[in-house]
C-alpha cells in the first residue's frame, strides 16, 4: 500500500483516487476547502484536507490543481514536498505557448531538484482512467517522464495499478514532447470523435511485459 496525497478535487484527482483506493492505496485529498467530501462532489470516500496535512501524510504526491497554481503552490510547500516522489498531471496549454520548456521543468526548478519529479498522465483524458478495456487492449498509455529512475518505476507501478499500460518515455525534459501530444490529442478527438475525450494514445507493435516486474516498494514517511 502506498500513501498517496492527491492536491486538488477536480476530474481527474477524483478518477486516480478512485482506482487507487479501489487498488488498495491510502489517498488523501489536499484542498483549499479542507473537510469531508460534500455530497454529490464524485470524491471517492476518503479524507479531505488542507494541502499540508495531505503532503505530509504522504509517500507520493500528484499535483491535480490548474498550472498557473503549480509553480506557487510548490513554492509555498516545497520543505514539505522535498524527499516525496511528486507525479505533475498539469498541463500548461497557452501558459507555455512555444513549449521551449515543459510544465513540469517548471515544477522541479521551484522545488530546486529533479529528484522524485515525475510527469504522467498528462495526455489521459478524465474518462478513460478508470473505463473497461484492459481485456480488449483499448485502454490508453501512461506516458512517464523522469531524470529519477526508482520514481519512474514507482509511478509506473501505479499506472500499472488503474490497469494501464506505462511507457517510459526518457528524462524528465521529453516532458515538453508529451505536452506537445496533449494539445494534439485534443484536436483529433473533436475531429474524430466529436469531442467525447474518450479517446487516448497506444502504441502499438509491443509485446507488452508482465505488469508489476521488479516493482520497488515506497518507503513510508508515516512508519
Amino acid at each position: 500500500m502506498t500513501a498517496i496525497g492527491i492536491i486538488g478535487t477536480g476530474g481527474m484527482a477524483r478518477e486516480l483516487g478512485t482506482g487507487w483506493i479501489r487498488a488498495g492505496h491510502d489517498v488523501t485529498y489536499g484542498s483549499r476547502t479542507p473537510g469531508s467530501a460534500p455530497e454529490g462532489s464524485g470524491l471517492p470516500v476518503a479524507t479531505v484536507t488542507d494541502y499540508r496535512s495531505a503532503i505530509e501524510g504522504a509517500d507520493v504526491v500528484v499535483i491535480a490543481i490548474p498550472y498557473p497554481a503549480v509553480v506557487p503552490f510548490v513554492d509555498e510547500h516545497r520543505e514539505s514536498l522535498t524527499g516525496r516522489i511528486i507525479i505533475d498531471i498539469t498541463n500548461p496549454f497557452e501558459n507555455l505557448a512555444h513549449n521551449e520548456k515543459a510544465g513540469v521543468e517548471y515544477t522541479s526548478d521551484a522545488l530546486g531538484t529533479t529528484e522524485g519529479v515525475v510527469a504522467a498522465f498528462k495526455d489521459n483524458f478524465v474518462a478513460t482512467i478508470n473505463t473497461p478495456g484492459v481485456a480488449s487492449g483499448q485502454r490508453a498509455d501512461v506516458k512517464i517522464a523522469a531524470d529519477d529512475a526508482r520514481a519512474k518505476d514507482i509511478v509506473r507501478g501505479l499506472a500499472e495499478d488503474l490497469d494501464h499500460r506505462a511507457l517510459d518515455c526518457g528524462p524528465l525534459h521529453n516532458a515538453r514532447l508529451i505536452d506537445s501530444m496533449v494539445s494534439l490529442m485534443l484536436v483529433l478527438d473533436r475531429e474524430y470523435a466529436g469531442f467525447t475525450r474518450k479517446t487516448g494514445w497506444k502504441f502499438v507493435g509491443l509485446d507488452d511485459e508482465a505488469p508489476g516486474a521488479s516493482r520497488p516498494t515506497v518507503p513510508s514517511e508515516r512508519s
